[in-house]
């Protein structure tokens, strides 16, 4: 039989483990008394096949030894199987299927053919029941051949004459024909023989199948035949049931299958019957045993141990939980016959517990050899083996539902219909939310209030419709204030809930109202409520989550349905119809059964198309679009069937059709069809980007569609819904696909280079791109890139950028560009940003900074706080810097450096262009930068004079200046240094240092203070001249010119007037020389006395004469006369005195008289005292005495004590 892998579905003869069952049989054949015997187990359970293993060991044991038994058990039984079946679409729960209907008589008429046709008619000649039986020809023809050649010796007998006339006819015939030479008696042999044939050939092909079914006689007599008489039942045939059983050897009969005819009555009518043949005495060899194979809830407990004489249960073969590994036994038979299934012993043990009965699972595996064989093998398909028996699975399990596939209708069909449903109308919840996002970024950046408190406070200024101050919203009693209302965590869209019809505001000190309007209010809460999302999620957080949106609703359209039922409840995807079916949503979920079925269930012709096929041609034609992810099967025919002009159609939008047009060679249709998308139309933008996502042949696309659309690039990169990461995608497939023609020319307004400026990780985000290729579109799009991530990309890249400056110059890409040169150098850039640059030796680094010098130092080096540039660079930098003073100004303040020498600050530069260079060389002093010194001074002077700057450097730097050298001081510089206003501290520090060699300078030109220093510090020689000339700008001058030159003076005084003032503040002068004051004295104080001078002349112990002291006197108030005299009294004797006292007068008048002796009274005061003393000294008077007195004190109204001293004059 070859080697296949076929098993018949009839009951096997062999089960396992079956010894208890044919031996419990045995036993009850044996038994006199069982009459009904039971095998009872489920449907499947193996009943059948448990009978077939009993007769074949009993025919066994018949031919083992004992040839010529008389009796075997299979010669004396007879199987009878009656059974009723679901019509329709039996469902898993098999009680709610409607049962093929058949009722008790049927039954019975049916177990009564197939015991009369079991048999011969030959052995029961009596039955009515007589079967039709085949007319074999041979022994017709023998029949009538004899039955000729008996005629024609019976004609021979009885009427020879009629023979011989019948011979020589013959004989007549043969000779005309000139057949004399054939025997005529052979002749006519063969005549008969033909005819005899011929005869026999029209009876068993014709004349036999004429029946006389019935005969109407004039008198309305009818006679029928026998054979068309209606069939009985037992009650009706019981003589014929018990004639078969007495006429044939039959004593056992099994009955299969009659309880699922789920009518009782039929084994009540047979376990009558089976009694009524057991007491039938014309029956010899009893028992008639019944053996029902039936189910265990055929009757109930009692009935069923009443009914039947002796129950065997079958312990089922198969069930749900060792289907499995009888499957896997059959994969492994396979395996060992060399035939490979690739069906995993996990898809095995997933799906068996769906199949519980030996038949079906024998009939699944014949299906599975038979189809895959068929679909797979012949037609090189790469189908799966684990979806093939899936499929054949849920054939066997639901054969109508199968049956519907092939009309392209049924659950299957349902259950994919339901996943475009449900797809279709996730991605609509999903497109709604995308335009949401979409709304809220597009109006978030065309809104130019950014913030929430902004939008309240515009809402508040419209809804009152003029300035004032608002204070709440009414509607009736209930109000809400407007600084609640401003707070930044109160929700706006509770005021459309509160319906508040009123604003209440001040203005101008008064309380205002008005009404609110509702369409402002709520254009105000939706802008509020998408910056309130900007605000709390960030826009990028919102991009990013748009960007997610649109790949999941793009990826919906890929889901299988398996992994739909994955990520959502069936409920949800399918329909209750598809649901109800178990099996079904169990293998859809697995992946067992998915959108490839009709692989698996039919022939595919090349020439054919699917009936989605042609509902989307329909659709084309009728421009009726479809979802862009409708399925097409044979998608070349479909492109074949559709013209030319169709694919100028929206509705040609299809992803499965591009896909097909992009693997061809290019056509017409498909540069129409490419051409239709760069119609920059929202539904053509939803396509590209849908596709673009899903399509295998993404660089052809993009090739194809950037080459087309020059405005490509400008709406991606102006999406402000698109992810950064998603314009990477279309930008690395444009670079990748695109020559640099194409590339240009998507460079509308800059958009592409803008891109690449703007995104400093552009580089690294590029590395699927050939480098050369990025090289070449930099150069051509002229990128400068002002930000920049460089790890890890390649060195050639950064070098042509680098290289050929496409770079703006910024701090960030000085930095990178060192970092990549030199990163030990990076941390110098901050400090010493120029410097660097020089020592780095990146000629073009450092010739871009140079040649940008302006926006270099502006934009880099200005940016650090603490410069500290080498000396010599900064000189280069300032150098580089000639003409913008304000940039070398800035330089020079925030660069640390000193120059020890002024004029290498471009001093060759200064002296061509000082006009230039004056506020650098300024901004060097006022700095202090420049080393301090008078060379540099000098050097600056040369140039720009003594400037303000140089003023303030030499100020500041004075302690310093005073001790330095002052050779290089020129006397004209000094002149103009004394002639300058600099501060009298200053003057009197560097003065003294800045001598001339010949002064020669008009002291009238010279300020009087800087004269003062110059005199203090004996700048010029003394001479009369020189003091007239100073004395006429000051006294004090000239004082302070003798005060600094007094022996000079001594020698020149001959030649210089004295003047009363002149004497006076020289002897008052504290710096003139004690000695040269009394010389002074004596020659000028009788001429020159002065009324200071008189006062003080006792204090400074000037030498004085009685002379002297009576000009001093003369000089002076009477009040003060008293005092000159007593200080200097010791130049007056007793005979001097009297004249001296009447010039006192007062109360010295007493004292003038010496004529005679009397007593004086002076207040005991201490100059009297003094007085008193001195003149009982020289004998003035002879005694002093101090007195007390009470005088009445005529304010105070009282006395009051004093003291005196009385004089006693003496007598001269």
């Amino acid at each position: 039989m070859g080697n296949f892998e076929y098993r018949d579905l009839a009951p096997i003869d062999n089960i396992e483990n079956g010894d208890k069952y044919i031996e419990a049989l045995d036993w009850a054949f044996q038994n006199k008394k069982v009459k009904n015997i039971a095998l009872t187990g489920p449907y499947g359970a193996g009943k059948s096949s448990v009978i077939e293993t009993f007769l074949a060991q009993d025919d066994e044991k018949n031919n083992k030894g004992i040839p010529f038994r008389a009796n075997p058990i299979r010669k004396k039984s007879l199987k009878i199987s009656m059974a009723t079946f679901f019509k329709g679409k039996a469902l898993e729960n098999e009680d709610s299927a409607e049962k093929i209907k058949v009722d008790a008589d049927e039954v019975e008429k049916g177990i009564l053919k197939q015991l009369f046709y079991k048999v011969e008619s030959g052995k029961i000649p009596q039955s009515r029941y007589r079967k039709i039986h085949k007319i074999k020809f041979f022994p017709v023809f023998v029949s009538i051949l004899a039955a000729m050649i008996f005629t024609a010796i019976l004609s021979d007998i009885f009427a020879p004459e009629k023979l011989s006339t019948f011979v020589e006819t013959v004989s007549n015939f043969l000779s005309r024909k000139k057949l004399s030479h054939i025997n005529t008696y052979f002749f006519i042999g063969m005549l008969f023989t033909v005819t005899s044939g011929i005869i026999a050939y029209l009876y068993c092909t014709v004349i036999s199948r004429f029946r006389i079914k019935e005969v109407k006689l004039p008198s309305d007599t009818t006679i029928q035949s026998s054979r068309e008489e209606a069939d009985s039942v037992f009650n009706k045939n019981l003589d014929e049931i018990m004639y078969f059983f007495e006429a044939t050897g039959y004593r056992i009969v099994f009955f299969e299958d009659l309880d699922r005819l789920d009518d009782p009555k039929i084994f009540v009518h047979l376990r009558e019957l089976n009694n009524l043949l057991n007491n039938d005495d014309a029956i010899k060899r009893k028992p008639i045993v019944f053996v029902y194979a039936v189910r265990d809830d055929i009757f109930s407990k009692e009935d069923r141990t009443k009914f039947f004489d002796f129950i065997i249960p079958i312990i089922p073969v198969i069930n749900k939980t060792n289907s499995g590994e009888i499957l896997l036994q059959r994969l492994q038979e396979a395996k060992g016959k060399a035939i490979e299934h690739n069906i995993s012993q996990g898809f095995v043990l997933d799906v068996s517990p769906y199949v519980s009965d030996m038949r079906v699972l024998q009939n699944i595996y014949n299906e599975f050899v038979i189809y895959k064989d068929t679909l797979r093998t012949t037609q090189e398909l790469s189908l799966s083996d684990e979806q093939m028996l899936a499929m054949i699975i849920f054939k066997n399990i639901h054969p109508s539902d199968f049956a519907d596939i092939q009309s392209e209708s049924g659950v299957i069909k349902q259950a994919f219909e339901d996943k475009q449903r449900f797809i279709s109308a996730k991605k609509q919840e999903m497109q709604a939310e995308i335009d949401d996002y979409e709304t809220t970024v597009e109006r978030y950046q065309a809104d130019s209030m950014k913030s929430v408190r902004e939008i309240k406070y515009a809402m508040f200024g419209e809804l009152m419709g003029r300035l004032g101050t608002p204070e709440s919203l009414r509607a009736g009693w209930d109000a809400i204030s407007a600084s609640e209302i401003m707070d930044d965590k109160f929700d706006l869209v509770q005021l459309l809930s509160k319906n508040y019809n009123e604003i209440y505001y001040y203005r101008n000190g008064y309380s205002n109202q008005t009404s609110i309007n509702k369409e402002t209010l709520e254009s105000y809460i939706e802008r509020w409520k998408e910056i309130n999302r900007v605000r709390e999620n960030g826009l990028q957080k919102i991009q990013e989550n748009l960007q997610q949106l649109r790949m999941q609703q793009h990826d919906l359209s890929g889901l299988s349905i398996a992994k739909l039922l994955e990520e959502y409840l069936p409920e949800e995807v399918l329909s209750e119809t598809v649901r109800r079916n178990k099996v079904l949503v169990f293998l859809l979920r697995r992946a067992y059964i998915d959108e490839k079925y009709a692989n698996y269930i039919n022939y595919f012709k090349g020439t054919s198309i699917t009936k989605d096929d042609m509902n989307f041609i329909l659709s084309v034609k009728n421009r009726e679009p479809l979802a862009f992810d409708y399925q097409l099967t044979k998608t070349p025919m479909v492109i074949q069937r559709l013209q030319e002009y169709e694919f100028e159609e929206k509705a040609i939008y299809n992803f499965t059709l591009l896909e097909e047009l992009l693997s061809e060679s290019e056509s017409v249709k498909l540069s129409a069809f490419i051409n239709q998308l760069s119609d920059e139309r929202e539904i053509s933008w939803r396509f590209i980007d849908e596709f673009f996502g899903c399509t295998k042949q993404r660089k052809q696309f993009i090739q194809l569609l950037s080459k087309k659309w020059t405005g490509m690039w400008t709406h991606i990169s102006a999406d402000a819904t698109m992810t950064y990461d998603h314009k990477l995608e279309y930008l690395c497939e444009i670079i990748n696909t695109s020559p640099i023609s194409v590339i240009e020319a998507l460079n509308v307004d800059g958009s592409m280079t803008a891109f690449f400026e703007q995104n400093e990780d552009i580089l690294q985000e590029l590395e699927s791109c050939e480098n050369e290729k990025i090289i070449s579109v930099i150069q051509c799009l002229n990128v400068h890139f002002t930000r920049l991530l460089i790890e890890n990309v390649a060195n050639n890249i950064l070098d042509a950028v680098f290289d050929g400056n496409f770079f703006g110059l910024n701090q960030e890409m000085i930095q990178t560009i060192v970092r990549y040169k030199n990163s030990s150098m990076v941390g110098d850039l901050t400090t010493r940003p120029y410097s660097t640059l020089i020592n780095l030796k990146y000629l073009p680094l450092l010739q871009c900074a140079q040649d940008n010098i302006k926006l270099y130092v502006r934009e880099i080096v200005l940016t650090n706080e603490a410069l500290k540039d080498s000396t010599e660079d900064i000189i280069d930098l300032l150098k580089h810097l000639d003409g913008m003073t304000e940039l070398q100004i800035r330089i020079v303040r925030q660069e640390q450096f000193v120059l020890s020498n002024i004029e290498d600050c471009a001093g060759d530069l200064a002296q061509k262009n000082k006009e230039q260079w004056s506020a650098v060389w300024d901004e060097l002093l006022m700095e202090n930068i420049i080393e301090p010194n008078w060379n540099n001074i000098i050097k600056y002077w040369k140039i720009y004079s003594l400037t303000d700057t140089l003023k303030e450097y030499v100020s500041t730097q004075v302690d310093v200046l005073k001790m330095d050298d002052t050779t290089a001081v020129s006397d004209e510089f000094i002149k103009e240094f004394i002639n300058s206003e600099f501060n009298g501290e200053i003057q009197r520090k560097l003065i003294p240092v800045l001598k001339m060699d010949d002064f020669d300078m008009d002291v009238s030109t010279i300020d009087p203070f800087t004269l003062k220093i110059m005199i203090d510090c004996r700048y010029f020689a003394f001479s009369a001249e020189r003091y007239e000339s100073l004395a006429e700008i000051s006294t004090d001058i000239g004082v302070a010119f003798i005060t600094q030159n007094q022996a000079d003076f001594m020698v020149e005084k001959d030649g210089i007037t004295m003047s009363d003032r002149l004497f006076e503040r020289l002897m008052l002068s504290e710096h003139i020389q004690k000695e040269y004051k009394d010389e002074l004295f004596v020659e000028y104080a009788e001429r020159c006395m002065t009324e200071g001078v008189a006062m003080k002349m006792a204090a400074l112990k000037l030498p004085v004469t009685k002379n002297i002291v009576d000009t001093a006197m003369n000089c002076v108030e009477q009040k003060d006369k008293a005092e000159i005299l007593f200080e200097n009294i010791e130049v007056y004797g007793a005979d001097d005195l009297p004249r001296k006292f009447d010039e006192l007068g007062g109360k010295y008048a007493d004292l003038v008289d010496r004529t005679k002796r009397h007593e004086v009274l002076l207040p005991a005061t201490p100059e009297d005292y003094l007085l008193a003393e001195y003149l009982e000294k020289i004998g003035y008077i002879t005694s002093k005495e101090e007195k007390i007195e009470k005088q009445y004190d005529a304010v105070l109204e009282k006395e009051k004590t004093q003291k005196f001293l009385k004089l006693r004059i003496k007598k001269v």
